[in-house]
């Protein structure tokens, strides 16, 4: 192995990048991080002391004493198995405050009061967002210097520590200062208790992970990213960067790894919302590849009167603005200052730092009025809903995006009323029996009920001994299986009914027996086929016909599957 070579593959592809030219790297653990199909056969590799599984395919690997890290993660690059690897750097993080004198004494994003040289519409219609939903039911994860447990303020759950590693006693607010005590309050102070501030999304808990004030490595950023998801977070917020300046950051695989943990495996698969700051060195953030991931809401800060703070970093990986300079809670004693004579609430927080949880809150705000929403349908109707603010400086573009404040200034109120809405409720099934006669295996339900009034179609599973799950979708009240089914079946069958949203919840299951009939059905009259007579448990419609056998398609045993694509069962 070449000592001397400070090269590394940042990601899967054949290119190299030399240690010495990256940014927001304060040096080596000596362990590499990998993506790789089977860890347990790493263990018997040379030159490896311990593998440890992170979430879904990556793991942190111990080497030996004498073993180079750099030289080790270039030869597993190109091992079977092997997604990517690379050295375990330690990352210069740093946290996106400005610190200032006080400012304002009114949560003027919440509700601008004319206090700021008569400019109206900066604030983030929160109260038209809270008359649909609050945060019930929500957990904001406050990636940053740790959160004060007991705030009087603040519904805090202890979360990770990657810092000390003392959970016990975590956190120590004197080591890590007050500035993820901010965050939490600006995206989840206690509302309606008659108390101190309101947050955005005031009815959320803060779940606190303490990433910033001490050593921290990429694989801290991948643990406390995907633990988070675990732990029950909806929505991550990350009031930091990797260092003041500009720095170029790789496009890491760890990243893209890391990000599709949130989207595919937070609340229940719908995705966890990650929120990030753009920065506060006013400079283009397009080359930082973790901020330009289109799964990154990346905030940007903007002032009272409307305008880009001036040291808001810009780019085309913006994507909202949000103010800054806010009312927030703070952790006592050792804060920032003091609101009203009160050391737990300091009374202008701000940088990107602010502006960050403001996004974080309203999209809290948007799963908690609306359960099944995704994460990727939230970060399209947080754009599609915010304000264009700037008209003249923002360099807007024909497609309406602006390098300071990407789709325009977060409109909280907007945003939720755009995406609330209540799941139908579950169908009742019609026709519970036990058994039924061959050439009447109908089953029926009544048609679900949506508090919204949208439109729904139902989807129909059914299935039985020995078989796959079938299912289709109808606007109908009723399916004829009699089709896909034989004399001794015992079929299986619910039903659920889908809003624009996506599925309700199941009808309960519900089974019955195929029997040979005692009497062959009758002759057909009028205008029916063959097995069409009434049935007198079913109001069916007029002129109601028995599916054709051949229109089914045989399965591998011969039998009728359900059809291939949707629609009723006509």
């Amino acid at each position: 192995m070449d000592l001397a070579d400070d090269t590394f593959y940042v990601n899967g592809s054949v290119e190299r990048v030399s240690l010495s030219a990256l940014d927001g790297v304060l040096g080596r653990t000596g362990d590499v991080l990998a993506s790789v199909s089977d860890p347990d056969s790493l263990a018997t590799m040379p030159d490896v002391a311990e593998v440890l599984r992170r979430k879904g395919h990556v793991v942190l690997i111990r080497l030996d004493a004498d073993v180079d890290d750099l030289a080790f993660a270039r030869w597993l690059h190109g091992q079977p198995g092997v997604s990517w690897a690379i050295p375990n750097l330690i990352a210069d993080l740093r946290l996106d405050v400005l610190p200032s004198d006080p400012f304002v004494a009114d949560m003027w994003h919440i509700e601008n009061t004319l206090q700021h040289g008569g400019v109206l519409g900066v604030d983030i219609n929160a109260t038209a967002a809270w008359a649909h939903a609050s945060g019930a039911g929500q957990t904001i994860a406050v990636l940053d210097s740790g959160v004060q447990l007991d705030h009087p303020d603040l519904n805090v759950r202890s979360g990770i520590d990657l810092i000390d590693g003392d959970r016990e006693s975590w956190p120590s607010p004197d080591d890590s200062g007050p500035h993820g005590t901010a965050c939490a309050g600006v995206a989840a102070g206690l509302g309606n208790n008659g108390f101190g501030v309101a947050g955005v999304a005031w009815e959320a808990e803060v779940l606190a992970v303490h990433l910033i004030g001490g050593y921290t490595s990429l694989d801290d950023l991948y643990v406390g990213f995907s633990d988070s998801v675990d732990e029950g977070a909806t929505v991550l917020s990350n009031s930091w960067g990797w260092s003041y300046g500009c720095p170029v950051i790789p496009d890491y695989s760890l990243f893209d790894d890391m990000y599709a943990y949130a989207e595919e495996q937070g609340r229940g698969g719908l995705g966890a919302a990650v929120v990030f700051a753009a920065g506060n060195s006013a400079c283009d953030i397009d080359n930082d590849a973790m901020l330009a991931d289109e799964r990154a809401v990346v905030v940007a800060a903007v002032e009272p009167w409307d305008v880009r703070a001036g040291y808001s970093s810009f780019g085309d990986a913006v994507d909202i603005a949000a103010p800054t300079g806010l009312l927030t809670t703070d952790m006592t004693p050792g804060g920032y200052g003091s609101y009203d004579g009160d050391d737990a609430f300091a009374d202008y927080f701000n940088g990107t730092s602010a502006a960050t949880p403001v996004v974080a809150g309203v999209m809290a705000l948007m799963f908690s009025a609306n359960p099944r929403l995704t994460a990727a349908d939230a970060r399209e109707y947080l754009c599609l809903t915010a304000t264009k603010n700037d008209l003249i400086g923002g360099l807007w573009s024909v497609d309406g995006r602006s390098p300071y404040y990407g789709c325009g200034r977060v409109d909280a109120g907007a945003a939720v009323a755009a995406v609330a809405n209540t799941e139908p409720l579950a169908p009742v099934p019609l026709r519970v029996v036990e058994t039924t006669p061959k050439g009447r295996a109908v089953i029926a339900w009544e048609p679900a009920v949506d508090p919204d009034g949208d439109v729904l179609t139902h989807e129909v599973s059914w299935w039985w001994e020995a078989s796959d799950k079938n299912k289709l979708q109808t606007t109908d009240g009723w399916v004829d299986l009699d089709d896909y089914l034989e004399v001794g079946d015992v079929v299986t069958w619910k039903v659920r009914a889908i809003d624009p949203w996506g599925p309700g919840p199941w009808s309960a299951e519900t089974t019955l027996t195929v029997v040979k009939p005692e009497h062959p059905p009758p002759a057909p009259a009028g205008g029916c086929d063959e097995g069409g007579a009434a049935i007198g448990l079913l109001a069916l419609p007029l002129g109601w016909r028995r599916r054709a056998t051949g229109a089914a398609r045989p399965s591998s045993t011969g039998r009728p599957n359900a059809p291939g694509g949707s629609g009723p069962l006509r």
